[in-house]
């Protein structure tokens, strides 16, 4: 009899242990990350790393801190170091694009990457539908390949940087896939922040913390796994943009200086090892307060960026009543330089015709010369002129960038008005035209305030050529993403569209108040700057000479504004900080539990993350001792009472 109770007493605590068991996994492997982030939907990825903090409610995870994102990872890795020779497939070449990554439900995983034409998570949608062949990623081998398209619906999604809240946010949510995404690192701005600032944190070329953890993975660590910022305090680090735009305010606001007129007059190449430096030039206004300049400052940049990914050829814009389908190049029109560059060109049809108003002395002798004669259709349209720089080394100061106003008769019709005819004769006018209107048009867009945006883009655009031959010398231009055409990550976000610059272009065809009894003047034009910059080098002598303090006061521009000896402009700059990323020693993966990560990689030590918080696993270990010691206590009473 003794025996069989210490038998059944074993019996009794292996079950009780067994009970333990099941209540703990219950608690802790079975309460996934998704758990609190709402209703998010994740699948069962382990945690590979005890830095990498859980899930955020926004799906916000670390960098190679999921089983998603490694495999991700793994992928770049191969489209970089097995890149088919002189591909020109930008699924090999995009290395500065945002990838993407999703596992299906037929348990095939597909990448999805960003240009121009398309954001990486359409691409992903277009593959679940089966509209576009699959791209495909294989954990086995660790190759990516094209596969013959086939619909399945998306499991588990991830994208290195946030979906965009014009397209890709909506476009997700149509395919109702929204909440299986998670990202590294963000993009769209909430409340009270600024977007221009977010995003340079994210993806500025030198600085931004998604391209820093990109080129780690690529160019040092060469594996899979968490990669973090080596501390916290390297978030605190930014971009030469950035320190520029905090200078404004300083300890004291430095007054009198209109910092919305800046322009990007002074850049230095750090060649790829090392950030780069920006200082800004922009006019002093004496007894006024300052204005603030933080969007122009971000603007210039976003140009300066723009100007290099796009590529030259693309560089145009075009009012022409009769070319409704040739209004701007697809990439450009996407961006903040493209809009600037369309609407100075309609500013420029306005100056044009403000130009003739007769209560002027250039308006009125404008009409009394051309009595008698027919007039003319008028192909008017801005183009650089030679641009005055000095380059020392990796410095470039851009001292002088005037741009110019050309002309032409040209003849064309209006597709609205099929009676309308340009005159037959429009010589003798364009002669006129040009001796007296032209000079005030070239006036007009290097002086007006109207065309302000569009100099300080063109500024811009000297710097990214100097960047653009440098890049391209020394083999640097592919990994920059020169001539990319990518502009996912310099889209407008507002609903500006080309279209309606063209219609009221066409609204104010016929809106002109000044007409010849005998022919109704119409321009046409744009702003071309496809061709290359021109530029005319100072020497060492005549930089000294007329440019005696400029270095001086550019040098300490990057710690404080500072007037130049005139007392006219200011100048106020910074220097890239490149934020310290490593690569973290990979821990075993957890058998299950959701994987997650905050944007910042999170820090400090802990149990890796199986999905349940720190309070519930301590709540589980004291079950299991309680219940451990019960279960001790009752067997050896059992034992006691059988020997008894």
């Amino acid at each position: 009899m003794g025996n069989v109770i210490k038998e059944r007493s074993r019996i009794a605590v292996l079950t009780r242990l067994a009970a333990v068991l099941v209540l703990i996994w219950s608690v802790i492997g079975g309460a996934p990350a998704a758990a609190h982030a709402g209703s998010r939907v994740v699948a069962d990825w382990p945690i590979i790393d005890a830095r990498c903090a859980p899930i955020t409610p926004e799906g916000l995870v670390g960098y190679g801190c999921t089983k998603l994102s490694t495999y991700l990872q793994e992928a770049r890795l191969d489209l970089r170091y097995n890149r088919p020779p002189k591909t020109t497939d930008k699924l090999y070449t995009n290395v500065r694009g945002n990838y993407a990554i999703a596992q299906l439900q037929d348990g095939k995983y597909i990448i999805g990457y960003s240009d121009g034409a398309k954001h990486a998570e359409i691409r992903l949608i277009e593959q679940m539908q089966g509209k576009a062949p699959r791209i495909e990623f294989d954990p086995q081998t660790g190759k990516v390949s094209y596969q013959p398209a086939k619909a399945s619906p998306i499991k588990e999604g991830y994208s290195e940087i946030e979906p965009c809240k014009k397209t890709c946010n909506p476009a997700l949510e149509t395919a109702k896939v929204r909440d299986k995404f998670t990202y590294s690192y963000r993009w769209n701005a909430g409340p009270g922040e600024d977007p221009k600032v977010l995003r340079d944190q994210t993806n500025n070329r030198n600085t931004g913390a998604k391209q820093v953890a990109v080129q780690t993975l690529l160019n040092e660590t060469k594996a899979s796994g968490p990669i973090l910022p080596k501390t916290p305090e390297e978030l605190a680090k930014g971009s030469a943009v950035s320190k520029a735009a905090g200078k404004q305010m300083g300890p004291i606001r430095p007054g009198g200086i209109d910092f919305s007129s800046v322009q990007l007059r002074y850049v230095t190449d750090g060649g790829g090892s090392s950030g780069d430096t920006y200082s800004f030039e922009t006019a002093t206004t004496p007894g006024q307060e300052s204005k603030d300049g933080t969007d122009q400052i971000y603007n210039a940049d976003e140009a300066l960026n723009t100007w290099m990914a796009v590529e030259p050829s693309r560089f145009w814009v075009n009012l022409n009543p009769s070319q409704p389908d040739k209004v701007i190049d697809q990439y450009l029109g996407q961006t903040e330089v493209g809009r600037i560059l369309l609407e100075a060109d309609l500013e420029l049809k306005r100056a044009w015709t403000r130009s003739q108003d007769p209560k002027t002395a250039v308006g009125l002798e404008y009409w009394n010369r051309m009595t008698g004669m027919d007039g003319a259709c008028i192909r008017q349209w801005i183009v650089p002129k030679t641009a005055t720089i000095r380059e020392e080394g990796n410095r470039l100061y851009i001292l002088d960038a005037p741009l110019e106003v050309k002309a032409e008769a040209f003849d064309f019709t209006i597709p609205s008005d099929p009676s309308f005819k340009c005159p037959a004769n429009p010589e003798p006018s364009m002669a006129v035209y040009r001796d007296l209107l032209l000079p005030e048009l070239n006036k007009a867009v290097n002086d007006a305030p109207e065309f302000k945006d569009l100099r300080r883009v063109y500024i811009s655009r000297v710097a990214a050529e100097w960047y653009r031959d440098r890049m391209t010398a020394d083999g640097r231009a592919a990994g920059a993403g020169i001539d990319s055409n990518d502009v996912s990550t310099l889209e407008r976000e507002d609903d500006w569209s080309p279209t309606d610059v063209f219609n009221q272009y066409l609204k104010e065809i016929y809106g002109t108040t000044y007409e010849l009894p005998n022919g109704v003047k119409v321009t046409t034009g744009g702003v071309d700057f496809t061709q290359p910059v021109k530029t005319t080098k100072l020497n060492d002598s005549t930089f000294k000479e007329q440019h005696a303090t400029l270095p001086t006061t550019v040098d300490k521009s990057l710690t404080e504004v500072t007037k130049t000896s005139d007392e006219k402009q200011a100048y106020l700059g910074g220097s890239d900080e490149i934020p310290d990323f490593v690569g973290v020693k990979q821990a075993t993966p957890a058998p299950s539990g959701t994987a997650g990560g905050q944007g910042n990689g999170g820090e400090g030590g802990g149990l890796p993350i199986t999905g349940a918080p720190i309070f519930t696993i301590a709540a589980a270990g004291i079950m299991l001792i309680l219940i451990g010691m019960a279960a001790l206590w009752r067997t050896r009473r059992v034992r006691w009472v059988a020997k008894k």
